[in-house]
């Protein structure tokens, strides 16, 4: 699998974005997402890719300052009450972890997380125990993870084994008692 196909399929995950309504008080545009309760200073995240709601779809730019956003067809720019959307960045931890898999496991424990009604972007806790060993042949460990979907948690224990013989064993158990396990041998 190549790398560009990972990627479409954690952009195409539930909540990959953050979507919302631009608000602006004393020059300052911030994204607001009433349903989740959540705000971004839109300076934050300079020279970064947004998407805005326009009469014939998302329109894709990058978010200049200002109140501006370059496209492909010139400079927009946004006014109160605008909809747009900006894609959601995984923890560091997570994302480490998921380019570590190979692709039959990483499509595996995407799969599994989706069908527990989560995605990667509901983490909210993660510590990967191997980004630790960076000098040692030999690695072994458990890194944990933690995904809130509002309606219950899932913990994952990412038990693995780097070296002469690697594994990787996912084991994933929702607050609510449902369990998962995806294992790889390599």
């Amino acid at each position: 699998m190549f790398p560009l196909k990972r990627t479409d399929l954690l952009l195409n995950q539930k909540r990959s974005y953050l979507t919302g309504l631009i608000e602006v008080a004393n020059d300052q545009y911030v994204i607001y997402d009433d349903m989740n309760d959540e705000l971004l200073l839109l300076d934050e995240i300079n020279n970064s890719h947004i998407e805005i709601l326009q009469s014939t779809g998302w329109k894709t730019g990058v978010w200049i300052g200002l109140g501006k956003i370059k496209t492909n067809s010139g400079t927009y720019s946004v006014n109160d009450g605008d909809t747009v959307r900006v894609r959601k960045k995984l923890p560091v931890a997570l994302d480490e972890m998921l380019k570590e898999l190979q692709d039959e496991t990483f499509v595996r424990l995407i799969k599994q997380i989706n069908s527990l009604g989560f995605s990667p972007y509901d983490c909210i806790y993660s510590y990967n125990q191997l980004l630790f060993f960076e000098n040692r042949v030999h690695k072994k460990g458990v890194s944990f993870y933690q995904l809130d979907n509002e309606e219950c948690i899932l913990g994952i224990q990412h038990h693995f084994e780097r070296g002469v013989h690697s594994s990787d064993r996912l084991e994933m158990t929702t607050s609510l008692g449902e369990r998962r396990l995806v294992c790889s041998k390599f």
